[in-house]
């Protein structure tokens, strides 16, 4: 009896954990290289445009949901992470402020089954966006780009630096439904690294989505900064070289895991070259505001200069 007990453990263990090894831990990163892609080259591409650079680094958070680490830092634990919904402004002196990602509107938040939902956070995103000479987008979802899609204004979509794979219909923008009359028209393009304001400087990475790109940021005392979308979800991922669980990344929101774990390598040979780059994780709100390891970052949008 005993032996037949043991044996039925030994094989509902096997058949239970093997399934959860695979899709929560798994973690082996295979044989993907960092990009040749230096720190100098995107130093040289921030320099290169005339102008004043940004001078600081603001956040809003408009939405917050709680989900187990696994989820999206594979073998982190159970333990819930805060994952929240973030937007940044680049002010500029003198000049038109830059923001990077868009926030979302309540609709998607509720679809999303956010825990909470900021509307002034939000309307602060869409004044921002209304005022800023550009708006960057770090990946084609829903809590990324959503806002952007929602606030519709024509004159803000125009000045909107977008890749093809931002707006074209596919799997990965079939929940962000662009006004009629008022999809914009690409206006990236190309697998490098390229310049697009003083200072600011687009890097192409298609890996969590095909419109996937980061964005390193040279402000104007000379802090840096990397946003790196949903490739780096949590500073986690980076540091400990982790991508999402295959649950995540191969199912519920299918990415491309050799690339992920290129792109994670790269960040953490920028941040070898460059140890006071700021890495910015697409979700990781706990470590932007931490005082324990300041970020440098401010909370809370600047009103736009008139």
């Amino acid at each position: 009896m005993t032996k037949r007990f043991n044996l039925f453990v030994l094989f509902m263990a096997v058949l239970l954990g093997a399934p959860y090894y695979w899709l929560l831990l798994d973690n082996r990163p295979g044989a993907a290289e960092a990009k040749p892609v230096t720190m100098a080259q995107l130093r040289e591409l921030a320099a290169a445009m005339p102008g004043n650079a940004p001078d600081r680094v603001e956040l809003e958070i408009v939405a917050y949901r709680r989900l187990p680490g696994n989820l999206f830092v594979a073998g982190a634990g159970m333990k819930r992470k805060l994952v929240g919904v973030m937007a940044w402004q680049l002010p500029v002196d003198g000049g038109k402020a830059v923001v990077i990602d868009s926030g979302l509107s309540e609709p998607a938040a509720t679809e999303m089954g956010m825990e909470a939902y900021d509307r002034q956070a939000q309307a602060r995103i869409n004044t921002a966006m209304e005022r800023a000479g550009t708006t960057l987008i770090t990946h084609e979802h829903m809590d990324h780009e959503g806002g952007l899609v929602a606030l519709g204004k024509p004159e803000v979509l125009a000045r909107a630096r977008l890749n093809a794979n931002q707006i074209e219909d596919n799997r990965w923008t079939e929940m962000l439904p662009w006004p009629q009359g008022a999809r914009p028209q690409p206006s990236l393009a190309g697998s490098e690294p390229v310049a697009v304001a003083p200072g600011v400087v687009v890097i192409p990475a298609p890996s969590h989505t095909p419109g996937s790109q980061m964005i390193f940021v040279r402000l104007s005392d000379g802090r840096e900064f990397l946003f790196a979308g949903d490739i780096a979800t949590f500073a986690q991922n980076w540091r400990e070289t982790r991508a999402r669980s295959r649950l995540v990344g191969d199912w519920f929101a299918p990415e491309v895991r050799g690339e992920v774990f290129a792109w994670l390598r790269t960040i953490k040979a920028w941040k070898e070259q460059a140890p006071g780059l700021m890495i910015v994780p697409g979700h990781d709100f706990e470590f932007m505001i931490s005082t324990e390891r300041p970020t440098g970052i401010v909370r809370g949008f600047s009103p736009p200069a008139d």
